[in-house]
């Protein structure tokens, strides 16, 4: 059986468990969709989605162990009386053994910059459905910083490779993951 999901308005609510990150995907009616492919029981999760899209290249860090970071739901209120939210990562051991090391992560660009090479720029294992925000958990995608070398931008996905920065905590932008001296590799 498969599920035919709105292209434009996948959203992803994820379930907060630390030994296991589950998700579930709510969609609204609008023209065009994307097939994620057979859901194989009903506790599959999104991460579990991505090798319908990419492979894993040899030797390459796979979306399935970064997509195991959980998340933590931080509200309050400021000293000004204004209230906030946003989440922080909950890192697995594996997630934490990568932190400062060169990893490979192939995936799709999602352009931050209005050029064609892009150094600042979020790579994700799902092709991009809508021009203004990227619809997966934060666990599943990587701020990636290419100053030196900035890669062409690509519909297609993409191989980068870079020193992983895990983030514990940025509630501005909301990121986990950001790929440092990256550049796109063959």
């Amino acid at each position: 059986m498969k599920y035919v999901i709105p292209l434009l308005l996948l959203t992803v609510a994820p379930a907060y468990a630390l030994e296991k990150v589950e998700y579930k995907t709510t969609t609204s009616s609008i023209s065009g969709t994307i097939d994620l492919g057979p859901l194989d029981s009903p506790s599959q999760t999104l991460k579990d989605l991505a090798k319908n899209y990419i492979d894993v290249p040899k030797g390459a860090t796979d979306w399935k162990l970064l997509g195991s970071t959980a998340e933590k739901n931080i509200q309050g209120k400021d000293k000004d009386g204004y209230e906030y939210q946003y989440y922080k990562p909950v890192f697995t051991p594996a997630v934490k053994a990568l932190a400062g090391k060169e990893i490979t992560v192939k995936g799709f660009m999602f352009p931050l910059e209005s050029s064609d090479r892009q150094k600042e720029f979020l790579l994700g294992p799902f092709p991009v459905g809508c021009p203004f925000h990227y619809h997966v958990a934060p666990a599943l995608v990587i701020e990636v910083h290419a100053e030196k070398k900035p890669a062409k931008f690509s519909y297609d996905p993409i191989t980068v490779t870079g020193v992983l920065e895990l983030v514990p905590s940025d509630p501005d932008s909301g990121v986990f993951y950001r790929l440092k001296n990256a550049e796109v590799v063959k």
